[in-house]
């Protein structure tokens, strides 16, 4: 018996009565289509069971890494700062050269875009942005005080990079801190180090608060350890790092700000590690100091990000994700100098 033939999007089409292109626009999601011949067009997709070709979509895949770069579909590397270039956010560039070299590598020419450009609105930079042609979206990291963007989602595919995104809850790339603090503090152990301090200077809550997890479920594991009240402080408070210092003797610190902790160990006349041991759990892999430390790899990272987006706009799957992915890239230890 002959097998039966695949549904097809012209099939799908003739029940519907609309044009194949029309199918095709509403299956990926696409403006262009009414909500109402939208469900039509899915419904029937689904009663005659039509699923993608992963050949055609393989050849679609092989066409764009071919052309020409001047022909190259365009992502956009959307931030959202205060002021456009902002020195205080250099280290993004990072995640930007990485997206745009993995970019290249599919057929992609990565772009940036400022979300303020000429005092827009967020609804405005969407249009903007689809006028263009621009599918794709990699969300750079957001402001403390910006944890929310209000686009018009389901024009675009869409991957964060980092979790300072708060809302909507997309597919998103980061740096794995929670496994980072506990390769730092595992490192300690094996050093000898068992009155470990945790400082913490910069809002945790962008990075979910793993690096306080990882820290805290460590010391309740570890039966040889004398847990330490972490300090968390917005900045750097001298008085109060010596009241913490002083109280609780670490002999050990970890930190997500070494040039902080030095600063104010000189204050005293210290040193690490001749004093008190020091590591850092997110190091950028760029940054040239010697602190002992887990580096994180932006740029690795802004690669990963075009490649979930990829693996997305191949899916066509766009607008807010009813089940978001995460994909977290674990760091490497540095062993550095300032431990013993």
């Amino acid at each position: 018996m002959a097998e039966s033939r695949r549904p097809r999007l012209k099939d799908i089409a003739a029940e519907v009565g609309v044009s194949t292109m029309l199918v095709s626009i509403a299956l990926r999601g696409m403006t262009g289509v009414s909500e109402e011949t939208r469900k039509k067009i899915k419904d029937c997709a689904d009663r005659l069971g039509y699923k993608p070709d992963p050949a055609l979509a393989a050849l679609a895949d092989y066409r764009r890494r071919t052309r020409e770069p001047s022909s190259f579909e365009q992502l956009a590397y959307v931030t959202n700062y205060a002021v456009k270039n902002d020195p205080s956010w250099d280290f993004s560039n990072q995640f930007f050269i990485g997206a745009q070299r993995r970019g290249m590598d599919y057929g992609y020419k990565v772009v940036p875009y400022w979300l303020k450009e000429d005092g827009c609105s967020q609804s405005r930079a969407s249009s903007i942005l689809f006028n263009r042609g621009i599918r794709g979206l990699i969300i750079a990291p957001v402001p403390e005080i910006e944890d929310k963007l209000e686009l018009n989602w389901k024009y675009f595919s869409s991957v964060a990079i980092g979790t300072s995104l708060v809302s909507p809850e997309l597919d998103h790339v980061a740096f794995d801190h929670h496994h980072a603090m506990r390769t730092t503090l595992e490192k300690l152990h094996e050093k000898g180090y068992r009155r470990v301090g945790l400082y913490i200077r910069n809002p945790i809550n962008r990075l979910r608060f793993s690096p306080m997890d990882a820290y805290l479920g460590y010391q309740y594991r570890d039966a040889d350890s004398s847990p330490i009240p972490p300090l968390m402080l917005l900045g750097v408070s001298s008085s109060a790092f010596w009241s913490w210092y002083d109280e609780h003797k670490p002999d050990a610190i970890v930190t997500d700000s070494d040039p902080a902790v030095l600063g104010l160990l000189k204050e005293r006349g210290l040193q690490a590690p001749k004093d008190v041991g020091l590591a850092c759990f997110n190091r950028f892999s760029h940054d040239k100091r010697s602190t002992s430390s887990v580096t994180q790899d932006l740029q690795a990272i802004g690669a990963a990000s075009v490649d979930r987006l990829h693996t997305n706009l191949l899916r066509n799957a766009y607008g807010i994700p009813e089940n978001s992915y995460g994909i977290h890239l674990q760091g490497q230890w540095f062993a550095g100098d300032t431990l013993r």
